[in-house]
């Protein structure tokens, strides 16, 4: 069993476990280390940390960051989330993820289904709102039961009608790569590309060439193991690490237990439990101590400026 898990949602964005809960299953899971990598907001850091108190649980605080480009996501390790610029940066997500998800509901009243704002608030339990949540809401109306047909779980519902590519979803601006990577080693964090893989499928060689600007731009490390990303995937993505002078991480990628689907691609189950995730062999025993060196000279820069 792996002592480690580098990214994990909570209820402070679009998971749907609390951050005392996500505490108990690490320590069900006898982690070590975990991280709290809510997406663009940090309001479930403190309640991870307060709840790990008295375990043998270090909580990291960080944040899964939205990027423009591709969808992609940046991970922030170590990061100061009491910085107030960054507060008020995050603030502004918010305010741009309730109008988006505002604007689904409406598409999606079009389409025939019957859901409010109010039965959205009522999932989003934190300061985030996100596709899972517009999901479950819908899922949870009996009046949808005849149009949703064989559609029962979160990630088949986003898979057919809020997916990047359906017209039921609205894209919102997000924020550029670099100033992703920017504004998290500006908070004295670590800069790390999460699940890098997944975006490109087997297209190596145009991973490649953004992680070559993404280098250009500060980034730091790669999340190399992921249960959404295959055996080769994470060969590839540690040569990479190899080659390029960068750290590799590990993450589960924790929503909700038993949620997600066997991925036809990988075979792995996208996101299950709590430091449940396939390494295939590799050794991860110098992950966090790598990481460490990487946070303290973070740290050390954001302390000098």
């Amino acid at each position: 069993m792996n002592t480690i898990d580098l990214q994990i949602q909570t209820t402070a964005s679009d998971g749907k476990h609390s951050p005392a809960d996500i505490i108990s299953m690490a320590q069900e899971r006898n982690l070590e280390v975990i991280a709290i990598t809510d997406h663009d907001t940090v309001d479930g850091v403190q309640a991870a940390i307060d709840a790990a108190v008295g375990t043998n649980i270090r909580v990291i605080p960080g944040i899964e960051m939205s990027a423009e480009e591709h969808g992609l996501h940046i991970l922030g390790y170590g990061i100061d989330y009491t910085d107030m610029g960054l507060l008020k940066k995050l603030e502004e997500f918010k305010q741009g993820r309730i109008e988006g998800a505002k604007q689904m509901i409406e598409n999606l009243k079009r389409a025939g289904f019957v859901v409010d704002w109010h039965d959205v608030e009522q999932e989003a339990t934190g300061s985030v709102f996100a596709r899972p949540h517009i999901a479950r809401a819908i899922l949870k109306r009996q009046e949808n039961k005849e149009k949703l047909g064989s559609i029962s779980n979160v990630h088949d519902f986003i898979e057919m009608f809020l997916s990047n590519e359906s017209p039921h979803y609205v894209h919102r601006s997000h924020i550029l790569i670099k100033d992703a990577i920017a504004l998290i080693r500006g908070v004295g964090g670590v800069a790390v590309w999460s699940h890098p893989a997944i975006h490109f499928r087997q297209d190596y060689d145009g991973l490649e060439k953004w992680l070559g600007q993404m280098i250009g731009w500060g980034i730091q490390g790669l999340e190399v193991y992921n249960p959404s990303q295959s055996e080769d995937d994470a060969e590839f993505l540690q040569g990479l690490c190899t080659a390029n002078n960068l750290l590799r991480t590990a993450g589960s990628d924790f929503h909700e237990k038993g949620e997600h689907p066997v991925d036809p691609i990988t075979g792995f189950h996208s996101a299950r439990y709590v430091g449940d995730y396939e390494t295939h062999g590799f050794v991860l025993d110098d992950v966090v101590s790598k990481l460490d060196e990487a946070m303290q000279i973070a740290r050390n820069v954001k302390n000098a400026i």
